[in-house]
Order: structure tokens, then C-alpha cells, then sequence
């Protein structure tokens, strides 16, 4: 009685492991030795049910024997040939592996390549624009003298005043660079418009804005990766396309903030520029990708540039 529970219980059990592997077939996207694998378990359960005949039908027990033979067999084979094939599934397993590895590096070389054009850009700030206005701050210091006029005094107190303020603006302007703060407090449709409002009567060129976001805000790293993003597009058209028209149009649609920037400049060759110099182009994928999106640029010479960006909110 005993005997008859176990050998039910053991059918039970390679049936279900049977169904198990063959509901994970789709799931190896029909792998050849997984289904191999499957067709053994499946086989297995058959060859158990013929042990069970010859309790039932005792008349067929030579027939049956014979039958349990060559399923054996065919179960060997077949099990034989699928482990011999999953060797391919590990080599793919260590094809993925090492894809993985070669993207975390590249990532890893984005981030101190873009932390170190960082540090030199804010280098460059304080060099170009507070350096000048501290000497002068000095050298004003040093021109008071006692001998003086209160006349010549005063002047010099005025252009030390006047020196000072626009040191404090340069600061507050670097500052606003490096962690904008209207983006912190206003979200990014504010902190965009306010870049552009700054760049406008300075570079005479014609930047059209519009966005459908009003005041609505996102996650800090989606609003820092995208503002950043912008950012750097316009700086590359101001550097290098000799544009004067650039269209900007950042919107929200369902649960993707995407974003469509062209400008009319002497455009250049994608391919090739992105070989020579594509630093630029790689920091805003890596950004945008580790926000979980994406930025694809088109352009051709004496035809523009346009970019197209996006990052999934969820």
C-alpha cells in the first residue's frame, strides 16, 4: 500500500516539475536545450505511467517492460543533448556579463570625465569672473592713503563699493550655475525661461520657449537631468552653430516629460562630430539614461540641429 502511495506521489512530482519547465519556455524565448530539457521531463512522467500498467494490465508486462526501455533510452538522449545545448545559455550569461561590466566602466568614465569638466568649468568662473574683481578690490584698498583728498577718497571708496557689488553678483551668479536655486524652489518650466531670459540680451539670438508643465514639479534628479540637458544643448548652439533662432519645447504627455530642441545653425555631421568630440552628446545620454530615458540628435551640415529627448516618470 505504501509502495502504491510513493509511486503516485513521485508521479505527482514529475508532473508538476514538467509543467514547471514547460511554462518557462517563452520566458528562455524558446530556448532549443530548455525545451529539450522540457520534452525530458515530459517523458519522464510517461515513463513513470507505464510503470504504473503492469499493476493494471499484468497481461502486457513484456510489451510494457520493452516500452520502458526505449523511453529510457529516448529520456537519456534527450536530456543528454539538451544539457550538451544549455551550454550555450552560460555563454550568453557571460556575454551579458561582460556587456554589463564594459557599460558600468563607460558609465563610471562619463561620470569623472563630466564631475572634472565640472571642476574646470567652475575654475574657469571663478578665475574669469571674481579673480579680475578681487584685484581690483585689492588695488583699490591699497589706493586709500591718508595723504589723499577727501575727494580722491571718496571716488576711490565708490569704485571699491561698485567693485564689491559685482563681485557678490559674480558669486551669486556661479552659485546659481552650479545648484540653480529657482530650480529648487520653482520647478523646471521657471528655471529654464530664467536661463534663457539671462542668455537673450547678452548673445542677441532668439530663443522661443513653450511648455504645457506650469508649476507642476518632479523628482529632483528628473528636473536637475533634464534642466542640465537643456542647458548644455543651448550652450552647444551658442558655441558652435552660429544660429540666431532656437525652438525649445518641453512638455509632459501621460507619464513622459519629453523634450524637442532645434536650432538653424550650419549644422554638422553627427557620425562624425560624436567620434571627435562627443563628450557632450555622451554626458546627456548618460544623464538622461540614468533617469530612464534617452536623447537621439539629427543634424546635417547648412541644415541645423535637432534633438529629441525624453525620461519615463515611472
Amino acid at each position: 500500500m505504501l509502495s502504491t502511495i510513493v509511486a503516485y506521489l513521485s508521479l505527482f512530482f514529475q508532473v508538476l516539475a514538467a509543467a514547471i519547465a514547460i511554462s518557462l519556455v517563452k520566458r528562455t524565448k524558446f530556448n532549443a536545450s530548455w525545451i529539450l530539457i522540457s520534452i525530458g521531463f515530459l517523458l519522464m512522467v510517461i515513463a513513470r505511467m507505464f510503470e504504473l500498467f503492469p499493476a493494471v494490465f499484468p497481461e502486457l508486462y513484456e510489451e510494457l517492460t520493452i516500452v520502458q526501455h526505449w523511453l529510457g533510452f529516448v529520456i537519456s538522449l534527450v536530456l543528454l543533448i539538451g544539457v550538451f545545448y544549455i551550454r550555450k545559455i552560460f555563454q550568453f550569461l557571460r556575454r551579458v556579463e561582460a556587456i554589463r561590466r564594459e557599460a558600468e566602466k563607460k558609465v563610471l568614465s562619463a561620470v569623472i570625465k563630466t564631475e572634472e569638466q565640472e571642476r574646470q568649468r567652475f575654475a574657469k568662473e571663478l578665475h574669469d569672473g571674481l579673480g579680475p574683481l578681487l584685484s581690483v578690490v585689492k588695488m583699490l584698498v591699497s589706493g586709500f592713503e591718508v595723504k589723499n583728498t577727501a575727494e580722491v577718497n571718496e571716488k576711490i571708496k565708490q569704485n571699491l563699493k561698485q567693485a564689491v557689488d559685482e563681485a557678490i553678483t559674480s558669486v551669486r551668479d556661479i552659485s546659481a550655475n552650479i545648484s540653480p536655486h529657482i530650480l529648487n524652489n520653482f520647478g523646471l518650466r521657471e528655471a529654464v525661461g530664467s536661463f534663457i531670459k539671462k542668455l537673450r540680451p547678452a548673445d542677441g539670438i532668439d530663443i522661443k520657449f513653450s511648455s504645457n508643465l506650469d508649476d507642476r514639479r518632479f523628482g529632483y534628479n528628473t528636473e536637475v537631468i533634464m534642466y542640465r540637458v537643456i542647458c548644455e544643448l543651448i550652450n552647444n548652439t551658442l558655441r558652435h552653430a552660429e544660429a540666431d533662432t532656437i525652438r525649445i519645447v518641453l512638455r509632459l504627455e501621460e507619464d513622459i516629460l519629453s523634450l524637442e530642441y532645434s536650432d538653424n545653425g550650419i549644422g554638422f555631421d553627427v557620425g562624425r562630430e560624436t567620434a571627435r568630440h562627443g563628450m557632450g552628446l555622451n554626458n546627456m545620454q548618460y544623464r538622461l539614461k540614468s533617469g530612464n530615458g534617452d536623447i537621439k540628435i539629427e543634424s546635417e551640415r547648412g541644415k541645423g540641429m535637432t534633438a529629441k529627448a525624453f525620461i519615463k516618470l515611472t
